[in-house]
């Protein structure tokens, strides 16, 4: 953007501003239209079949400004009707198929799915930074879900802020083959949050799409 300045009678200096090309709007089509009319050539009016297809683009214009008015009003109330939907889920325990461990008032459940009998499992706890802070192991497991409790603490003691910590689980049988594991989190809505004009649920600092809720509690 550029600035063009000159200076008035008074002798004082303005300076306005260059801006670039701009859609034309509803009003802005008014008018040229009304110009044409005022300068057309009377010994050359507009032909009428040109003049009724002016009139039809104008009417055509105004009518798809009204319905995109009308369109984002609604989806406007639909977003609001939905964020008003979901405050009921704030305070209610869900479960969503994400590695993810909820840490609050120092206590954190580790939830899992192994496909099969495992001999041994390993659960590393990764911060913001997908750094390991912490790793719990458990032995003799059984298929479907399992759980491990995490005290709050990383691994050398100190206790770790409350939020929501990723995880990540390494699971192998007697013959030291892999297992596939699957996260399975148990989480508390603390809020309702909206998300490019879509309301999410919040826990914590992150948000979560409605769609991804397996159980509630």
């Amino acid at each position: 953007m550029s600035e063009v300045s000159g200076v008035t009678a008074s002798g004082t200096t303005q300076t306005s501003k260059k801006t670039g090309p701009r859609e034309l709007g509803q009003d802005d089509f008014l008018t040229l239209l009304v110009t044409q009319l005022k300068n057309q050539d009377p010994l050359k009016p507009t032909d009428n079949a040109e003049f009724v297809s002016q009139l039809a683009q104008f009417s055509q214009l105004e009518q798809t400004a009204k319905q995109s008015q009308l369109l984002q009003k609604s989806l406007d109330a639909q977003s609001a009707s939905l964020q008003f939907t979901l405050l009921p889920m704030v305070g209610r325990r869900i479960s969503i198929d994400r590695a993810l461990v909820q840490l609050e008032n120092g206590q954190g459940s580790v939830t899992y799915a192994l496909e099969k009998n495992a001999a041994r499992a390993q659960i590393a706890i990764l911060d913001q930074q997908r750094q390991v802070v912490r790793t719990l192991d458990a032995t003799d497991l059984q298929a479907g879900l399992n759980q491990a409790r995490w005290d709050g603490k990383d691994s050398k003691g100190a206790v770790m802020p409350p939020g929501v910590y990723e995880y990540a689980v390494s699971a192998v049988d007697q013959q030291g083959a892999s297992i596939v594991a699957k996260g399975r989190a148990q989480l508390t809505v603390t809020g309702v949050r909206m998300e490019e004009g879509q309301p999410r649920l919040a826990v914590g600092a992150i948000t979560l799409d409605p769609s991804e809720i397996v159980e509630v509690q």
